[in-house]
């Protein structure tokens, strides 16, 4: 029945009824109003309904449990999934399990937005193929009802092309960062006296900023490429002897000067260094890059990744490669011109000893007394060579005493020596533009202080003294007494012996006179 029939019969219902025109009126304008705005409501719905499925965000609507109720088309584009492959299951089924998420698993996170709504959080989800991840980021809102959740209604935007380019920058920044914080270091002395800790830590670097699996750097020494360092998790694959210049990627780089990139299916069991990790499978490329200073090949730096990478990538490596063949140059420049220079001194200081029959090859004695006692102490290889060094110069500072004092027959006046006691710390003057060691260096200054503190220099702050200065000290009395002076005759080394343990813990350390005497008895013909 029509609006036109429905009047007609209230009008044979209500004949008598003059009001009735009036109603009949009133209710056509109202009938027409509601089709009006249900024609409107309807448009509304559809211009909505419309947007949203052409919308390039997922929008989903779940209960509180995060079952999705409702998402629109655009998750197929996104994800792979059909809008009926997803409706009925957990939002987190299609998160990506592997994210770590900070309140723990995908399961988690769903669970969390039933509790507060999200602003720009991250959900890392993973693509229908089962190895695509897509990130978005999302907002979410729930609905109430007598004060509970009854659903939650979520929108997704994909920030997956933002996130791989701020992680790009950032793996930028921090390579950036790594190759200026190796560029400090070679401007320290870190780089002069430690280059094998300085190789090291450069090593460690590379893997930790560059993502890698392995990085070795080899350095020429009798024309074969001997490791220097190695890092990495597969470190334990690597071959450790030398390896050989001449038809090797070492070659093509050390002629090109340019890095040199194999691939794994291009490399073939003749490279010996290279088999047990290929027998592995762990790697994909390995990259050469030659370190040259002043034309001179140093080295190579040796990169093992397992992935691709782009040209970015080696030009990093080859900045990073630039800073470490500098480091090995001016390493080996100021060894040699260390070398030369404790040379001219110890030529020096012979010269001096030679103007005295009783004092000639005084200082080579002691350097090599000092050697043996820290040998027997069970130094490592590094206080084994400062120590010698330190006994050959511990007397240099006797350039600046006078020759009249120095080879006085007979025993020194009081002033004498005053004037000779300032030896040590003449002798450390000399010796500071080197750059030599801070053991060495206490060594110098301290060999003529006591265990317990007392001879000279005074030195009131100093609490004791160090063990090179200790072993220094026992070495220079040992050979004053088994050796003829102006002053005095030699003892026997039996007297010698007798004589140190006698001032063990006064004069001499406990710990090196033990050393000491074990080395004499044990020397002893």
């Amino acid at each position: 029945m029509d609006f036109t029939q429905f009047k007609n019969k209230l009008t044979s219902q209500f004949e008598n009824k003059s009001s009735v025109p009036e109603i009949y009126e009133e209710l056509e304008a109202s009938y027409q109003q509601l089709l009006a705005m249900s024609e409107q409501l309807e448009q509304s719905e559809n211009r909505y309904s419309l947007l949203i499925q052409n919308m390039n965000d997922i929008v989903w609507i779940s209960d509180s449990v995060g079952t999705i109720l409702y998402i629109n088309h655009y998750v197929t584009d996104l994800l792979g999934y059909e809008r009926d492959e997803m409706i009925g299951r957990p939002l987190y089924a299609f998160m990506c399990p592997l994210h770590n998420y900070k309140s723990g698993p995908c399961k988690n996170v769903v669970n969390l937005m039933s509790k507060q709504d999200f602003d720009h959080e991250e959900l890392w989800m993973l693509h229908k193929d089962g190895n695509t991840r897509k990130v978005l980021e999302v907002n979410s809102k729930r609905v109430f009802y007598n004060g509970q959740t009854v659903e939650i209604q979520g929108v997704g935007r994909d920030v997956t092309e933002r996130i791989q380019i701020q992680r790009k920058i950032n793996k930028r920044n921090k390579q950036m960062d790594f190759i200026n914080e190796l560029s400090m270091a070679i401007t320290t002395n870190l780089s002069l006296n430690d280059l094998d800790g300085l190789l090291n830590d450069i090593c460690k670097n590379i893997v930790n900023v560059m993502h890698v699996p392995l990085c070795t750097i080899r350095l020429i020494e009798e024309n074969e490429l001997h490791l220097k360092s190695v890092c990495g998790r597969i470190r334990h694959l690597v071959n450790t002897s030398p390896m050989p210049i001449i038809g090797w990627e070492s070659e093509i780089a050390f002629r090109t000067g340019e890095p040199v990139v194999t691939h794994l299916d291009t490399l073939t069991k003749d490279h010996l260094h290279f088999n047990s990790i290929l027998r592995e499978n762990k790697i994909e490329t390995v990259t050469t890059i030659p370190l040259i200073a002043n034309e001179k090949p140093l080295g190579v730096l040796i990169i093992s990744t397992d992935e691709s990478y782009d040209q970015d990538y080696v030009m990093t490596l080859s900045s990073i490669a630039n800073n470490i063949a500098f480091a090995i140059e001016k390493s080996n420049l100021y060894r040699d011109l260390k070398q030369f220079y404790v040379k001219i001194i110890a030529t020096l200081v012979a010269a001096i000893e030679a103007k005295d029959t009783y004092t000639q090859g005084h200082s080579l004695r002691v350097s090599q007394y000092a050697l043996k006692i820290s040998k027997q102490m069970g130094l490592d290889k590094d206080a084994l060579e400062e120590i010698e060094i330190a006994g050959l110069l511990h007397d240099v500072g006797k350039i600046g005493i006078s020759d009249s004092i120095l080879t006085k027959p007979g025993q020194l006046t009081k002033d004498e020596y005053e004037i000779i006691k300032n030896h040590p710390l003449i002798g450390a003057k000399i010796l500071e533009p080197i750059g030599l060691s801070d053991n060495i260096m206490c060594a110098v200054k301290q060999h003529h202080l006591r265990f317990d503190l007392t001879g000279y220099p005074v030195t009131p702050e100093l609490d004791q003294i160090t063990i090179y200065a200790r072993i220094i000290g026992v070495a220079d009395a040992l050979d004053a007494m088994t050796s003829n002076r102006s002053y005095k005759s030699m003892i026997s080394k039996q007297q010698a012996i007798d004589e140190l343990l006698t001032c063990s813990g006064s004069q001499f350390c406990p710990e090196v006179v033990q050393a000491a005497v074990e080395y004499l008895v044990k020397g002893r013909s």
